[in-house]
């Protein structure tokens, strides 16, 4: 009954759980023992760890999410990735790691939307004294994405920047400290050559964070963390210079291992968007990045709630603020077989009125609100370990208030489960 009660209460607070923007921190000593645990192979000082994975290969029937007025276009489709990341130990104190991530997105008969990314981030961790943590790196990451919920297609985002940190650690695990980041992101339409396209025009810009984190360890491996972070928006294009803005937060909540029962992390946040223009809607509220899975016996669940605010790629429009959750089940029938199901609902609102095109007309929609809705089923097999192979059928509904903006989509296909 006592059980009961825990897992209730942990529910509910996932239900209202938020994001932190520094909530992925692992102090030194958890990163070491990670490399010196897992396996990989030596060459000379160097402890080589190689990944390979797949996602999403089958069948799309729209895979440029076009609305139903307009023919849909669909295809054979999949994502193959490797990584590997080479790290060097240097004594106890130091540790030197270099990460390539080669990303190859295939159609099969759509050859201009078929892209070879590549993403790489070299960095470097100091421990001095036992206490303070020093950490810096650069990174260099490139993929395909539907990088917010709002894109009609994969779009190509670049994010070349760097992070730095300086904490002081415990040895129980208890860390807290300052950290800061400069980021520029940019955007490009596969199979359009021109890098001057919309998404450029309209997203390309410069952030810079600086974050106060705390985090401290309960039970054996799990942590509550607090934060307190600024960032700046600074937009590259100059006719996008009224989308300039500064935002601030707070949140905080509980991050539960990588491996056990309870996984994934509940957070609670506060944030305040300011625009520099200033005829420009501000925004401020809850935000919420949480994603918590259990497991109890045969059963699996996971719940997962987000809400932000998000620039949008329409010209005529600022931002969106989104809410989305999604609930995800699954029964082991045996230890190596199990079914799965997932439904996700979520809520995209405009707070200003913005001009959309349909069929050649201009429309000014006001109070715009777009709705969406994702269902999966599907069947999961152990491979080895944790890893698993999982087939299922998606089903995607997206209804707007706006012209053009009606979608369905559906998707049979197969990726990698590391969950088992």
């Amino acid at each position: 009954m006592k059980r009961l009660r825990t897992l209730t209460l942990v529910l509910l607070i996932a239900a209202a759980a938020g994001r932190l923007s520094g909530q992925a921190y692992r102090t030194f000593q958890d990163e070491f023992d990670e490399i010196t645990a897992r396996s990989g192979f030596r060459l000379g000082p160097l402890k080589v760890l190689p990944a390979l994975r797949f996602s999403n290969i089958g069948y799309d029937t729209n895979i440029l999410y076009r609305p139903k007025e307009e023919p849909a276009v669909s295809d054979t489709v999949g994502t193959l990735a490797a990584e590997i990341k080479a790290c060097w130990l240097l004594g106890d104190s130091v540790i030197l790691s270099f990460l390539e991530n080669p990303e190859y997105n295939f159609y099969l008969h759509n050859a201009d939307l078929r892209t070879l990314t590549n993403s790489y981030v070299p960095a470097v961790r100091f421990f001095l004294a036992r206490r303070l943590a020093m950490s810096g790196d650069y990174h260099v990451l490139s993929q395909v994405r539907r990088t917010t919920s709002e894109f009609g297609e994969p779009v190509e985002n670049r994010q070349e920047g760097f992070n730095a940190r300086v904490f002081f650690e415990t040895p129980r695990g208890t860390a807290v400290g300052f950290s800061g980041s400069q980021d520029e992101f940019r955007y490009r339409n596969p199979g359009i050559p021109d890098p001057a396209n919309d998404f450029a025009r309209t997203l390309d810009r410069r952030e810079r964070t600086g974050a106060f984190e705390l985090y401290y360890r309960v039970f054996s491996r799990s942590y509550v963390f607090a934060s307190a972070s600024a960032t700046d928006y600074s937009f590259l294009d100059p006719a996008s210079s009224w989308r300039n803005a500064h935002d601030w937060r707070v949140s905080g909540g509980l991050r539960f291992p990588l491996l056990g029962q309870a996984r994934g992390r509940l957070a609670l946040g506060y944030k305040k968007f300011i625009p520099r223009a200033e005829e420009r809607k501000r925004f401020s509220g809850l935000v919420a990045d949480t994603d918590v899975s259990f497991r109890a016996g045969r059963v699996g669940l996971g719940l997962a709630y987000t809400r932000d605010n998000y620039f949008s790629y329409i010209d005529t429009a600022y931002y969106f603020v989104e809410d989305r959750f999604r609930c995800g089940l699954a029964f082991y029938i045996l230890p190596y077989l199990r079914l799965e199901g997932s439904c996700q609902l979520a809520g995209w609102n405009y707070p200003e009125p913005q001009e959309v095109r349909f069929q050649g007309r201009p429309y000014l929609v006001e109070n715009r609100r777009d709705k969406n809705r994702i269902l999966a089923a599907g069947l999961a097999v152990r491979i080895s370990g944790t890893t698993g192979l999982s087939v299922s059928y998606n089903f995607y509904r997206r209804t707007s208030n706006a012209p053009g903006y009606d979608i369905d989509r559906n998707f049979i296909g197969a990726s990698l489960a590391t969950d088992f």
